[in-house]
């Protein structure tokens, strides 16, 4: 009888994410949306090259793409507590599958111009600065607490592994098809996400504060903020990294093109090591990762994936042809470096805030990453004077030391987390 009765009363075993209808719709249509995010990168940055030839345009076009989550991001994630996310993030997607259907005639018409593309990576920012903080709090929610750690590890590795898919769908579909069919891709695997998440049930309305003022809510959330410095060193080191780092990837088409003179597709595959660099990364740190380690885990991919950029670069500057291969090493190795920071940061963040809070500080992480701006016309006028490469190993030295004092100003980064 007792041991009936200590059955009865163990709380049952959360299901496998993979057993879960909604989790796999909200899951599924990150994973295809992100494939498109990477594929759009590279695609639109190789084709402003070969229209302009100016290296700074080319970051100027990453710049309309991302200045949105800069200046929505925060207001985004209070803003989508007060509506159903998953109207939200239908509604947006539907959009942006009419958006990329109107540039695909175009391009096919020969009535493509460069004016075109900007206002469709523009609109692409205002997608991408709901769905971090929307659709990753949907993620944590619908996998709840027990699962969050698998949640957040397989995000990672579906992210990595787009960021290889991406690039290298896109430069194959630029060489062969033209920009129309990259395009024409996008129209239809946003229709297909839009399907997905309007039959999701769970983790559609928010745990906040319903109709609660966005500026209030916004202020509530930078309040708490202040409250938790592991929370603070993500949100500083998110910074650091897009300012130095990830605006670098701006620049990955004009150095494959001017430094190793290579094609669309031989550049998305030169990008795309990248992606698998991190794909590899995430598998070793969901295998072997403990809770107490996360913060070191998220400081040591930082550091790694903003030298290893640097490296990059410095490859680009030599430009011998046979450092083509040390150049894709040193990305793949900079994956791995990706894939501890970028596995960490949204599972650190929502580990450490209460749920209430989380779409909030997960708006608050969305405009720290949407910084990324400044960096990229900072990277893409440097670019224009010294050359690409150069100004890869320029602002990443820079980015580098700027890491260092951050380590030094938060030890938390470097501590066992309880």
């Amino acid at each position: 009888m007792t041991e009936i009765s200590a059955q009865a009363s163990a709380p049952a075993k959360a299901p496998s994410l993979f057993a879960d209808p909604d989790f796999m719709k909200v899951w599924i249509a990150g994973a295809l949306v992100g494939i498109m995010r990477w594929l759009d990168v590279l695609v639109v940055g190789y084709y402003t090259l070969v229209v302009t030839g100016s290296p700074f345009v080319v970051s100027l076009m990453l710049f309309l793409r991302m200045l949105p989550m800069f200046l929505l991001g925060a207001f985004a994630g209070a803003f989508a507590e007060r509506l159903d996310r998953r109207v939200v993030l239908v509604g947006l997607l539907l959009l942006m599958s009419i958006m990329y259907a109107t540039l695909a005639v175009l391009a096919i018409r020969g009535a493509l111009e460069l004016w075109h593309v900007a206002v469709g990576v523009t609109y692409s920012g205002v997608f991408w600065s709901f769905e971090l903080p929307v659709r990753r709090t949907m993620v944590g929610d619908v996998a709840g607490s027990e699962r969050l750690p698998r949640a957040m590890g397989l995000e990672s590795a579906t992210n990595s592994i787009t960021r290889a898919l991406g690039p290298f769908v896109g430069g194959g579909l630029y060489d062969t098809v033209g920009i129309q069919g990259a395009f024409g891709l996008g129209a239809t695997v946003c229709f297909i996400g839009a399907l997905l998440l309007s039959t999701v049930v769970r983790g559609a309305r928010s745990e906040g504060t319903g109709r609660r003022p966005v500026i209030a809510g916004l202020l509530e959330g930078a309040a708490y903020i202040r409250t938790e410095r592991v929370v603070q060193a993500v949100l500083v080191v998110t910074i650091i990294l897009n300012l130095f780092g990830f605006a670098c990837v701006s620049m990955f088409s004009v150095i494959g093109r001017e430094s190793f003179g290579m094609s669309a597709s031989e550049t998305g595959l030169l990008a795309s090591t990248e992606g698998f660099g991190a794909f590899c990364g995430a598998m070793l740190v969901a295998t072997f990762a403990r809770p107490s380690q996360l913060a070191r885990i998220f400081c040591v991919g930082a550091g790694l994936y903003i030298a290893c950029m640097g490296l990059f670069g410095w490859m680009g500057v030599l430009g011998q042809d046979w450092l083509i291969y040390a150049a894709a090493g040193f990305l793949f190795i900079a994956g791995f470096g990706l894939s501890g920071f970028g596995s960490m940061q949204s599972g650190l963040v929502l580990a450490r805030t209460p749920p209430r809070m989380r779409v909030r500080v997960m708006g608050v992480l969305a405009m720290c990453i949407g910084c990324g701006p400044i960096g990229i016309l900072n990277v893409g006028w440097i670019a224009e004077v010294a050359g690409a490469a150069t100004a890869v190993v320029i602002v990443t030295a820079v980015g580098f030391g700027c890491y260092v004092a951050a380590n030094l100003a938060y030890p938390e980064l470097r501590r066992r987390l309880t």
